[in-house]
């Protein structure tokens, strides 16, 4: 008789965001989620402190179509964002010295994410509030599409794990983007034709 042996998963590693509340922007904090070749899936918080760690087909993995990763041990879920909210904190000095040691590639977007959400807020107000807003929501588009490439990454590897995974095609948050472009829009001709 063969015992099939599983393959190796894909080490990986990432900084994402761990929505610790659907009210409060500020407990959604920066984690590094981590698996490496061995299988073991991990989650450390800024402080360094291991939230997860356990084979990963002791876990299940839920894609939602906004681009969340709900990961679920034992009952107990977990919400991972690609990026943080505007009230988030930034990652910690450590978390980012172990990002750029993982990888050449690693950008912090703590204060694009901030600029985006600010220059997007400043929106109703008139003339350069107007044109702040407009350039606050492109960054915000591109901020959340540069998390959800990270998220569709992990999507990408999981089901070869063994792990139980529930994919999806992530496309509400394109929808959602496409509805606020035209509401900006919509705003800025109205505000031309007023003024």
């Amino acid at each position: 008789m063969t015992i099939p042996v599983p393959d190796p998963a894909t080490p990986m590693k990432s900084l994402l965001y761990w929505r610790k509340s659907m009210i409060n922007g500020a407990r959604t904090v920066p984690v590094i989620v981590s698996m490496d070749s061995s299988g073991t899936f991990r989650m450390v918080d800024a402080a360094g402190v291991s939230v997860l760690s356990l084979p990963v087909q002791q876990a299940s993995f839920r894609f939602t179509s906004m681009g969340t990763m709900v990961v679920t041990v034992q009952g107990r879920k977990y919400d991972l964002l690609g990026v943080g909210a505007s009230m988030s904190p930034g990652p910690s000095p450590e978390q980012k010295a172990e990002m750029k040691a993982a990888s050449d590639d690693y950008k912090d977007r703590t204060a694009l994410n901030r600029a985006a959400s600010a220059g997007a807020a400043m929106s109703p107000a008139g003339g350069l509030g107007g044109a702040a807003g407009v350039a606050g929501s492109a960054l915000m588009m591109f901020s959340y599409y540069e998390g959800l490439e990270i998220i569709k990454a992990w999507q990408a590897i999981l089901p070869g794990t063994g792990a139980p995974v529930q994919t999806s095609p992530m496309k509400a948050g394109l929808y959602m983007i496409l509805g606020l472009a035209a509401a900006i829009i919509i705003g800025i001709v109205i505000a031309i034709n007023v003024l």
